[in-house]
């Protein structure tokens, strides 16, 4: 409103020397006229000054009023609502709380037109109750196991293919290619849900309480809490144990209370939830990564400004760095950790890892290719060979 209320003032001004510049035609007057001219040229630059500085509107940023400085770049005012499942207080400890704080941080420093407000400890509802919420676009984002896209699109069923992947940082290389991101252009497209990005947490081994599991004849017979996803399901079968899918939120009272023999997590998932208060085996047999999907609603993104947009996608950039430090710190400390507190945590021999990606890998493999097509079962295959090569 001040910079309206100059314009007005300075136009008025220009105005009056416009009009009055008749009178100093004379020659009798030029030191007038000269004057004159100095003060137009003073005049023209202040407005022009005054014109440019309200044009500068921030990303959104709004007036007292409640609306856009500047036509040409105005930014309804919208809030993501971001829900998510960990709730530790200290984001140096947990990935997806880093990534909340930091994307929220980000995005609000450099936007006053979007608020972020963070639900930890699913509040909003289950992992499954939540990314239906994002699909609905009654929830706008979410942080969620990729396995959880798996009953909209089963083409997301190739991240998380048991038996082939080997550490963090090979599955961070496949997510991040040109690969996944036709996969998840399309996932968008059919499901509604756009991933902003992935990024592996760990590799997910088994724990149990009460017998030693090294080796897959070990795991015979055992309970174990799974994701709700159908992959999960084959695997634990092929290893002739007992799948039980169940939210992670209720993952703790069912092992604490014998409801099943154990589950299957990366290291820092065991950390963070203190797996190791009812658990006390743990083997590292590294059947499949953790990937965590940073997940926003397609029509509420696409309806976003360019410059709303452009926040948002840097925002993630910045979040799931600072997200995958966590992760890389956690796993140089997590087994001490874990040993720490009593668990114990085998690492199998070379012949005893073979007998258990043996046992489930040849059957995710075919079941993946009975889901998704040799096409992009292939396509893994050549994108793993050549980041290997």
């Amino acid at each position: 409103m001040i910079l309206v209320t100059m314009l007005q003032h300075l136009k008025q001004s220009v105005t009056r020397h416009l009009q009055n510049s008749s009178n100093l035609l004379d020659p009798v007057k030029k030191s007038e006229r000269r004057k004159f001219i100095m003060k137009k040229k003073s005049l023209v630059m202040l407005l022009t000054a005054a014109m440019m500085l309200t044009g500068l509107t921030a990303c959104g940023k709004q007036n007292t009023s409640g609306s856009s400085e500047s036509d040409s770049s105005e930014d309804k005012a919208v809030t993501i609502k971001l829900g998510f499942t960990h709730s530790n207080p200290d984001r140096e400890v947990d990935d997806e709380v880093m990534y909340a704080e930091t994307f929220k941080e980000y995005v609000e420093s450099k936007c006053d037109s979007i608020k972020v407000e963070l639900y930890p400890g699913s509040a909003l509802g289950s992992q499954a109750d939540t990314v239906g919420a994002v699909a609905s676009g009654t929830v706008q984002m979410t942080i969620q196991n990729s396995s959880q896209l798996n009953n909209y699109d089963e083409s997301s069923l190739i991240f998380g293919m048991p038996g082939i992947f080997t550490d963090i940082e090979e599955t961070n290389k496949v997510v991040d290619s040109d690969w996944a991101e036709e996969i998840l252009e399309d996932i968008a497209k059919n499901t509604g849900i756009r991933v902003l990005g992935n990024s592996c947490t760990g590799m997910r081994s088994f724990t149990c309480k009460g017998r030693e599991l090294r080796t897959v004849e070990d795991a015979k017979g055992l309970t174990f809490r799974i994701p709700e996803s159908a992959i999960y399901t084959e695997m634990v079968e092929a290893i002739s144990a007992n799948p039980v899918p169940m939210p992670s939120s209720e993952m703790y009272v069912a092992m604490q209370n014998g409801v099943v023999d154990g589950q299957e997590n990366p290291i820092q998932n065991v950390v963070i939830d203190k797996t190791y208060e009812v658990q006390d085996w743990y083997v590292l047999d590294n059947h499949t990564p953790t990937v965590m999907s940073y997940m926003i609603n397609d029509e509420f993104y696409n309806g976003l400004s360019e410059n709303q947009k452009a926040v948002i996608d840097e925002a993630n950039e910045e979040a799931t760095k600072k997200a995958r430090a966590v992760t890389e710190k956690l796993e140089a400390s997590g087994i001490a950790t874990l040993e720490e507190n009593g668990m114990t945590v085998y690492i199998p021999t070379e012949e005893e890892l073979k007998g258990w990606h043996d046992a489930y890998g040849p059957v995710c493999e075919k079941y993946m290719r009975e889901e998704v097509g040799d096409e992009l079962v292939d396509s893994l295959l050549d994108l793993l060979a050549e980041i290997r090569g």
